[in-house]
């Protein structure tokens, strides 16, 4: 990580690792580029990613995550709109706020909440994940629903900081088990005719990987995009009229679950001790900036 970092600055005219080059974000309402200091980026990360109201210290370890994950795109050199570093276009980036918009989006004790958030980017300035001295790609989503998954499982790719964890922490989450009905008339408008549902794969958490509805066959994530449910960890029951999907969980389910990390911070663990549990085996750097 080091010397690749220090070969991405250096193209960029910075004298690593004591400055960083500016950060350019593609807005993709406004279609224009925003530049930005990597710091500055984190903050309105945070801001959009993760619900301000939870606490310093899960705040705290998004703003790590954030971190990590913005400095891998951009050494990796992903090509987004109009030669932008980054976008907020969460499909292929992560999310990103400045102060005026989330001001909007948060009426009441904005500034209060935009300072909570603020010092969670200050405290940890300069923070990343590393596994064997490489910045993690640091995958994270809203609820787990008790487990999350590994990479394997999911990408048929094994990354030692990306495994399948058990999470006590995330059932304050209203997407902890979710519930959802489906008449057969819905499903063959969604599927094709017929009244059939068979697994053909899931994970060991129990995630589906593979489902055949009717005749058609599509993998987890189609699946949970075609019948718009928040995770593919999914259990299929059957009533008169049609379906009942119990759903568990908000999110691809790797790397760290936000609502545990809300969860742990309210028992008293602190950032540190929660991206050790979520990447196992990883060490956090601090970058001299």
């Amino acid at each position: 990580m080091l010397a690749a970092m220090a070969v991405f600055f250096a193209l960029r005219g910075c004298q690593a690792p004591d400055e960083l080059p500016p950060v350019k974000v593609y807005r993709s309402k406004t279609q224009q580029v925003e530049q930005l200091s990597l710091e500055q980026y984190v903050l309105g990360t945070v801001a959009a990613e993760m619900p301000a109201s939870f606490e310093l210290e899960a705040l705290k370890a998004q703003a790590v995550c954030a971190r990590t994950y913005a400095l891998r795109k951009m050494i990796e050199g992903k090509d987004y709109p109009r030669g932008a570093d980054l976008s907020d276009d969460i499909t292929t980036c992560q999310a990103y706020v400045n102060a005026e918009e989330f001001a909007e989006l948060h009426p009441w004790q904005n500034e209060q909440l935009w300072a909570k958030i603020q010092q969670a980017v200050d405290e940890t300035r300069g923070e990343v994940i590393l596994y064997d001295n490489q910045l993690i790609d640091a995958l994270y989503h809203s609820t787990c629903g008790g487990q999350t998954e590994s990479a394997r499982e999911l990408y048929g790719k094994e990354i030692t900081y990306l495994q399948s964890v058990p999470c006590e922490y995330c059932r304050q989450s209203k997407y902890y088990l979710t519930e959802h009905h489906f008449t057969w008339q819905q499903v063959s408008r969604l599927a094709g005719k017929g009244q059939s549902i068979q697994v053909l794969a899931a994970t060991s958490s129990g995630r589906i990987q593979k489902i055949k509805v009717n005749q058609k066959a599509m993998s987890g994530s189609e699946f949970r995009s075609a019948f718009g449910l928040p995770s593919t960890w999914c259990t299929i029951g059957y009533y008169s009229q049609g379906i009942t999907i119990t759903s568990r969980g908000y999110g691809h389910g790797m790397g760290l679950c936000q609502y545990g990390a809300q969860g742990m911070a309210l028992q008293g663990k602190n950032y540190r001790q929660i991206l050790a549990h979520y990447y196992p085996k990883t060490q956090l750097y601090k970058l001299p900036y």
